[in-house]
């Protein structure tokens, strides 16, 4: 097996419109506290590649994710199922996919952003060489700094993880939690929040590092269990210390990671969702547009008129069912399997995916590709929550039905048997987008 790594700064000047806290905030960044990367783990087993991306950003839309890999495709020979891209989340970096009233990306920066990505592509495959040491891990981190903000009580406290060793060249680590990078709250600075802290803890021992967040859709820092946005620098500080004090802890007594054959696959899965008819969306455009006239501040409003308009449009064209699928994607590598899945997905989630496939290490990296939106469990969608009704509007995606996630969490788990199986027949690939 051979690994490379690569990374790239892609913080923008200033000016920005900082994203991920909506109404209509003009949230544009003043500076920068910490520098947003994005970094590249390449994968050889010298048959095929894969490239997995992590960004310090919030989330990609569909059309930016197929434009990356239809030229990745062009240069490097790398098949779309076979690059995944995943946004750590963090609420401190540039709009990069329009949300309704939470921020608009720039031409300009998608531009420079797109660009940089190929080049950190090529570069972690030009660095492929071979593997000395592969190890994995799985360690309890049950006093970490996460709360289910549903009060659900669910939560994964678990870190998990891969460590590679070369003769030669500096080790790489990938470590995977889950929870929402909110700590800093609605400020007016580029930040990679708790995950560029813990990544820059290992770099100053010249550890290379991608973090990769997982199912924190219900998920928020403790620091906002006593006031939301209340985290500070030291805040970061405080959180990435005590993860790589966890991590250092588990890379004591790591497993031996056994490699074999890359397997991919990529689908887009439905999601179970109530579809309004066109002339129930425009009855209710009737009735809102009135309102807002009366109160053209009220930003959640102008986001309720924005998303009918929306769901109108997409009913016309006959391509509302775009607003209602969501790419679950899988790279295999002998017992591992790196998981990307295109939502803000819930924790039962991710637990539903790891029950199917006991066997194997599945490093589940969330908000990846072209994002959908939220994906939440049975009872946030019953409960009209925040994540299944405020936030479905601002991504601009249908309701879901009240079995929707789950249902498309146990579809998603066939995407990951389907990868293990082309990594044991030694079949690379299946799917792509």
């Amino acid at each position: 097996m051979q690994a490379g790594y690569a990374d790239i700064d892609i913080t923008p000047q200033p000016g920005e419109e900082l994203t991920g806290y909506g109404y209509f905030l003009d949230r544009r960044a003043t500076g920068t506290l910490d520098p947003l990367l994005a970094r590249a783990l390449a994968l050889s087993d010298e048959q095929c590649r894969a490239v997995i991306v992590q960004l310090d950003l919030l989330c990609l839309d569909k059309p930016f994710v197929m434009q990356v890999r239809n030229q990745a495709q062009e240069r490097f020979a790398l098949p779309p199922s076979h690059l995944l891209l995943h946004c750590t989340h963090t609420h401190s970096g540039p709009a990069t996919r329009p949300l309704l009233g939470c921020g608009t990306p720039t031409p300009a920066f998608l531009s420079a952003l797109r660009e940089k990505l190929l080049g950190v592509i090529g570069e972690a495959l030009d660095d492929l060489r071979p593997a000395r040491g592969l190890y994995r891990f799985t360690r309890p981190f049950p006093d970490g700094f996460a709360y289910n903000r549903t009060g659900a009580g669910e939560l994964d406290t678990n870190i998990r993880g891969l460590w590679i060793k070369f003769s030669g060249a500096r080790p790489i680590l990938v470590a995977s939690y889950a929870c929402h990078p909110v700590t800093l709250g609605v400020n007016r600075q580029y930040s990679a929040d708790y995950p560029g802290a813990v990544i820059r803890q290992f770099n100053a021992y010249g550890v290379r590092m991608l973090y990769l967040n997982g199912c924190c859709g219900d998920v928020n820092p403790l620091s906002n269990a006593y006031k939301f946005g209340s985290g500070s620098p030291e805040t970061l500080l405080i959180y990435g210390r005590d993860m790589a004090r966890a991590i250092w802890q588990a890379l004591r007594e790591p497993q031996q990671w056994q490699p074999g054959p890359l397997g991919a696959c990529s689908r887009m899965i439905p999601l179970q969702a109530d579809m309004p008819s066109a002339q129930e969306l425009r009855d209710r455009l009737r009735r809102l547009q009135p309102e807002l006239q009366k109160a053209p501040d009220d930003g959640k409003l102008r986001v309720e008129v924005m998303w009918h308009q929306r769901m109108l449009e997409l009913h016309e064209r006959g391509s509302l069912a775009e607003a209602r699928e969501a790419e679950v994607q899988a790279i295999a590598c002998g017992d591992v399997v790196f998981v990307g899945l295109a939502a803000e997905a819930f924790t039962r989630l991710g637990g539903i995916l790891r029950r199917n496939t006991p066997d194997h290490h599945l490093m589940i990296a969330a908000t990846s590709n072209g994002v959908l939106g939220y994906i939440a469990t049975r009872e946030d969608i019953e409960g009209r929550g925040y994540a299944s009704v405020d936030a479905a509007r601002i991504y601009g995606m249908l309701p879901l039905q009240p079995t929707a996630g789950e249902a498309w969490a146990m579809e998603g788990g066939k995407v990951v048997t389907e990868a293990i199986y082309r990594s044991k027949a030694n079949r690379p690939e299946a799917g792509g987008m």
